[in-house]
């Protein structure tokens, strides 16, 4: 049997964890698992006071169960390319692992109160996003799709926790939602 797997590296919030999980359980035709996972701290940037997505996405990749479809790793650590200020999250697109950051999908990021439904929605919406990357789908022009680029939380909180009919049907044979 093949499993969609959710992992976590020790400090992330355990109440986004058990949301994925329960929101991947209800979206993907597979059965989800949750396991733990190493920290990403080896890939910390002291320049930049975050952690590199590359370095930390082909830990993910190596650490993916054979009996793994995908593997969506979740971490609080502030990620980022290269080429970008930061990003929520990083995938192989078509590959088997995927990664987010809690870090900015967090209120109190940005100088707000806590709000944890705020929180769980983002982390859900993103996880959907990453991981979608992983079966093949790219950024859609629906604003609304989960597929959406978001490059501002508010791009994120305007989505839908779901794909549009065009990228439904783009998924691969196997894969409903």
């Amino acid at each position: 049997m093949s499993y969609l797997y959710v992992g976590a590296t020790a400090e992330t919030d355990r109440d986004a964890l058990t949301a994925i999980g329960a929101f991947f359980s209800v979206q993907f035709a597979l059965p989800v698992r949750k396991i733990d996972l190493p920290s990403v701290d080896f890939a910390f940037d002291a320049r930049r006071h975050q952690y590199g997505s590359i370095p930390a996405l082909e830990m993910v990749y190596r650490l993916c169960p054979g009996d793994a479809v995908k593997l969506l790793a979740v971490t609080e650590r502030d990620l980022f390319i290269p080429v970008l200020t930061f990003v929520f999250g990083h995938a192989q697109l078509g590959g088997r692992a995927a990664l987010i950051s809690l870090a900015r999908l967090r209120q109190e990021f940005y100088g707000l109160q806590p709000d944890l439904p705020v929180l769980l929605e983002r982390a859900c919406k993103e996880a959907l996003h990453e991981t979608g990357h992983t079966f093949g789908l790219v950024h859609c022009s629906d604003i609304g799709c989960a597929m959406a680029l978001s490059t501002r939380v508010q791009q994120i909180d305007h989505k839908r926790a779901a794909f549009c009919p065009v990228c439904s049907r783009r998924l691969p044979a196997g894969v409903t939602i």
